[in-house]
C-alpha cells in the first residue's frame, strides 16, 4: 500500500493549509530555496533492495522537496519492478509531483529506463504541471529475481551548498550555474564555447595524508637538504592526487632493464582509474628512472638500462610533487 505524503506548497485546502509550520519547514529542514531538489537527512527516502522479494525495493521514511513543494512520508514504501525482457534495464525511482488535481499529489513512481546506466529519458520535468525528482537508479537483470544494483541519486542542499553521492546526479542537477559536490569533487555547470553548457571541476574536499605501505626492500628516507622529507603518503584535493615523502632501498638491490618494480602501495580510493601518465624522468642513483601509479594502488618504477647491485641507501626515490588526476 502506498505511503501517505504530507505535502505543502500545492494549492491549499481547508484540510491542508499552508501555515507557519509549513513555512518554517520550507526554510529549514526542507529548504526549497537552496536547490531545485533535495532530501532532508542522510537516511531520508533511501532506496534499498528487499531480500526474498521479487524485484522489490524499499524507500525509507523521510522528507524532501522539489520545485517549491515540501513532502514528508509517514513510513516505508515498497515498489516492485517488472521483469527485464533482455539483459539489464536501468529504471529510475522518483518522487512524482502532480499539480493538476486540486491541492496536488506527490507519490513514489518507477520510470522505465533502458540498457544504459542513466536517469530515464522518459522522466517528466514540468514544475506546476508534473515533475519527477530522481532518488535512485535500479538495475533489473533478465532472469534474476533480485535487483542487480541500486545507485543513490539523492542530493542534499543547505546553507549555500549541494551534495550528492553519485556522479549520475549531475544528469538532473543540470541548470546553468549549478554547483554540486559529488564525493570529494566540486563541480559547476558553466557556459563554454558557443554558450554550450559544460561541467567543470572548481575544487573539492581535501583527504589525507594516507601513508604509503613500502615494499620490504625499502624504507622512508630523509634527504641531505635542510628540510627532511616526510614519510611517504598520498593526499587528494578534489580529483587531484599528490604524493609526498621519499623512499630508499634498505637492502642491497639491483634492477633489470624495462621491468616494472613495486616500491610502495597505497589506499586504492586514491588510485587513478588507469595507469597514470609516467612522472617526469628522475635520476635515481645515476640511472634514469620512470615512475607511475596504477589502479591497484601501486607506485611502480622501471629503468631503461640494467642497474647493477647498489649499496643500502644508494637508490633514493623522491616522491614529493608527483601526482595524477582521478
Amino acid at each position: 500500500m502506498p505511503v501517505q505524503f504530507i505535502s505543502h506548497g500545492y494549492d491549499t485546502t481547508a484540510l491542508n493549509p499552508y501555515n507557519e509550520d509549513a513555512w518554517g519547514e520550507a526554510h529549514s529542514d526542507s529548504p526549497i530555496g537552496s536547490a531545485r531538489y533535495g532530501v532532508s537527512g542522510p537516511g531520508d527516502w533511501k532506496v534499498s533492495i528487499v531480500a526474498n522479494a521479487d524485484r522489490t525495493v524499499s524507500i525509507a521514511q523521510g522528507s524532501g522537496w522539489g520545485c517549491g513543494i515540501t513532502d514528508e512520508t509517514d513510513g516505508n514504501e515498497t515498489l516492485q519492478f517488472p521483469p527485464s525482457a533482455s539483459g539489464v534495464r536501468w529504471d529510475t525511482v522518483a518522487v512524482r509531483r502532480d499539480w493538476t488535481p486540486t491541492a496536488g499529489v506527490s507519490k513514489f513512481v518507477i520510470i522505465p529506463g533502458g540498457s544504459t546506466r542513466a536517469v530515464s529519458g522518459s522522466r517528466v520535468t514540468g514544475p506546476g504541471q508534473i515533475d519527477e525528482q530522481p532518488i535512485a537508479l535500479v538495475a533489473i537483470k533478465e532472469n534474476q529475481t533480485q535487483p542487480d544494483d541500486v545507485v543513490d541519486l539523492r542530493c542534499w542542499a543547505a546553507n549555500g551548498g549541494v551534495y550528492a553521492k553519485d556522479d549520475l546526479a549531475r544528469q538532473y542537477i543540470n541548470q546553468v550555474g549549478s554547483m554540486v559536490t559529488i564525493g570529494d569533487t566540486q563541480w559547476q555547470l558553466v557556459l563554454g564555447e558557443n554558450d554550450t553548457p559544460s561541467w567543470v571541476v572548481i575544487g573539492g574536499a581535501f583527504r589525507g595524508p594516507s601513508p604509503l605501505t613500502l615494499n620490504g626492500n625499502y624504507r622512508h628516507i630523509g634527504t641531505h637538504l635542510t628540510e627532511p622529507m616526510k614519510d611517504g603518503a598520498v593526499s587528494r584535493s578534489g580529483q587531484s592526487v599528490s604524493l609526498e615523502g621519499g623512499v630508499a632501498n634498505k637492502v642491497p638491490i639491483q634492477y633489470l632493464a624495462n621491468t616494472a618494480y613495486i616500491i610502495a602501495t597505497f589506499d586504492k580510493s586514491y588510485a587513478p582509474k588507469v595507469n597514470s601518465a609516467p612522472f617526469p624522468q628522475t635520476i635515481v642513483g645515476l640511472y634514469q628512472c620512470q615512475m607511475w601509479a596504477t589502479p591497484a594502488g601501486e607506485i611502480r618504477v622501471s629503468f631503461k638500462v640494467p642497474v647493477p647491485e647498489q649499496a643500502i641507501g644508494a637508490m633514493v626515490f623522491p616522491l614529493s610533487g608527483l601526482g595524477w588526476n582521478q
